[in-house]
């Protein structure tokens, strides 16, 4: 596409507003914060000074090859290293051509705020994103960088650091919105069952948890045992030693009992629905902000990625962008927002927060979704209905990395790679990651039964992507693995210390993403590959 005809593409999204102020005015409506404050701001800027510090260290480092990668000025990365494919923005009147890359997220609730710190450098040091797939916390991330307008990098950021001014990304405002975002209030359930559900969400991992749980479990269980031994005994005169014989009776009796008290309380707390929180209240957060930037349409959406050409491009070049979800009644993996008309009657029509609602359904936590007509933008519209009923949970279920939605099968050589960002513990043959980030496994004998059990399910869970993964050797400098293992995905309490930390692992990856990877050696690869093929 022509130089001139994208950057007017650009200037007529730019005239209609200035994006940083729109989400911020968006964010600040729907949760009564002011994105304004000076102190909010301070915060944010400090998440960025802090990583900017990082990132120079490493370019300054001796033993480390990013020096090589950047600038002189040691601000950007150099394209040749990254991408052939560019895309065009323009910065101070100034026309800039990036390299692009696509980007897929993995999913892992609270570790999503890592996913902000990779994304904050890779678009610091002027990569620029194209098409974008993610689960769950990675689904979020990736709508939201794919729906925000590429014109904002035309604006002076609102985050100032060493006082002086440079130019805007994506990642900056979405980092402002989540620093100040009070992700307990999407825990909507008060009361006894709120307060148990913090308790557990928060230290599921305790030993002492544990121990109390199993504690509690033997005295429910003697309690039981002792009050049916009381009864049989006021209603038969039965003696303690004639007892022993209904012995077996009574620990059948116990047994049940304490899996019928279960069952009444799984039912009574999680509803028809099966989770204890509706969920709504993180709709409504997606939906106001999308609304922000003049995104309440599935076709808004894709008008709006559509503005995002290559410069050099093709026939057929069109970004993607791929959030996952699992389809418990249908038992299927749908892609979203490309399966939409499978659901609704009229897809264009449909709000993209109902995607994000579909893939974040972590189950039990979170009521399972299900497609209704409340979703479209016009739910009066006798001509928007539901086609096919479903219900839907978190789609880290059954996919939680897609990275092979992006990988090229025509036997032609990429013009571009793409990068993926794991935020789990596993297991990356040959990859140069911080050993100690990465899990080992175990020998045989010392796994446990719940060990056992727990390998078994997560070989399920994780089958379509470690399929992918270990059956493609050339991705491993191509994905990166973010050292999440001292936090907890499940903590929405999660304060402003443990919001940094994970921000800076996220920024921890991304440098060593642009040092492990070399885009003339990938090429390379992938041309050899082919041609052993041929």
């Amino acid at each position: 596409m022509k130089t001139s005809s994208i950057i007017n593409d650009n200037k007529k999204v730019i005239s209609k507003m200035n994006i940083q102020e729109q989400i911020m005015g968006g964010f600040s409506t729907t949760s009564h914060i002011s994105l304004h404050d000076e102190e909010n701001i301070k915060r944010t800027t400090h998440f960025f000074t802090t990583a900017n510090k990082i990132l120079e260290n490493a370019i300054n480092n001796s033993q480390s090859k990013l020096k090589d990668k950047f600038t002189a000025d040691g601000l950007l990365v150099k394209k040749e290293f990254i991408s052939d494919a560019t895309v065009l923005e323009y910065y101070k009147g100034i026309p800039i051509e990036r390299p692009v890359i696509d980007l897929v997220q993995q999913g892992g609730g609270m570790y999503g705020i890592a996913l902000l710190g990779y994304t904050y450098i890779m678009e610091k040091v002027g990569i620029r994103f194209y098409s974008h797939g993610g689960a769950s916390a990675g689904a979020i991330n990736a709508l939201f960088l794919a729906a925000i307008p590429n014109a904002i990098y035309a604006e002076d950021s609102k985050f100032e650091y060493n006082n002086t001014s440079h130019q805007a990304t994506k990642s900056e405002i979405l980092t402002h919105i989540i620093a100040n975002t009070n992700f307990s209030k999407f825990m909507e359930k008060n009361g006894i069952i709120g307060w148990l559900q913090q308790k557990l969400l928060r230290n599921y991992k305790s030993i002492i948890l544990k121990l109390f749980l199993s504690v509690f479990s033997i005295g429910f269980l003697v309690g039981i045992y002792g009050l049916f031994g009381v009864v049989f005994n006021i209603a038969n005169g039965i003696s303690g030693t004639e007892l022993r014989f209904f012995d077996f009776i009574i620990g059948t009796l116990n047994v049940a009992a304490l899996l019928l008290f279960i069952y009444i309380l799984f039912v009574k707390i999680l509803d028809k629905d099966f989770g204890i929180n509706t969920g709504e209240r993180f709709y409504s957060w997606a939906e106001n902000l999308l609304s922000s930037i003049q995104i309440e349409t599935k076709n808004d959406l894709t008008k709006r990625m559509d503005l995002v050409q290559l410069v050099q491009a093709k026939k057929g070049d069109k970004p993607r962008l791929v959030l996952i979800t699992s389809n418990l009644t249908h038992n299927r993996i749908v892609k979203f927002p490309e399966r939409a008309d499978d659901y609704w009657t009229t897809p264009g029509n449909i709000k993209p927060a109902a995607f994000l609602r579909a893939t974040m359904s972590i189950p039990f936590i979170y009521k399972n979704f299900t497609p209704g007509e409340e979703h479209y933008k016009n739910d009066k519209d006798p001509e928007n209905s539901v086609k096919l009923n479903a219900r839907f949970v978190d789609g880290g279920m059954l996919s939680n990395f897609p990275i092979r939605e992006f990988h090229r099968k025509d036997n032609v050589v990429p013009r571009f790679p793409t990068f993926g960002v794991l935020l789990s513990e596993r297991v990356m043959s040959n990859q140069n990651e911080n050993k100690d980030s990465v899990k080992t496994i175990k020998p045989l004998e010392n796994i446990s039964l719940i060990g056992y059990i727990t390998s078994f399910i997560s070989t399920f869970r994780n089958f379509y992507d470690n399929d992918f993964l270990f059956n493609n050797k050339e991705i491993e400098k191509r994905v990166v693995t973010v050292d999440t293992k001292d936090h907890n995905w499940l903590d929405f309490w999660m304060d402003d210390t443990d919001k940094a930390k994970l921000f800076n692992k996220g920024v921890d990856a991304a440098i060593r993403q642009i040092e492990q990877f070399d885009w003339k050696t990938y090429k390379n690869i992938r041309e050899e590959k082919i041609k052993n093929l041929n």
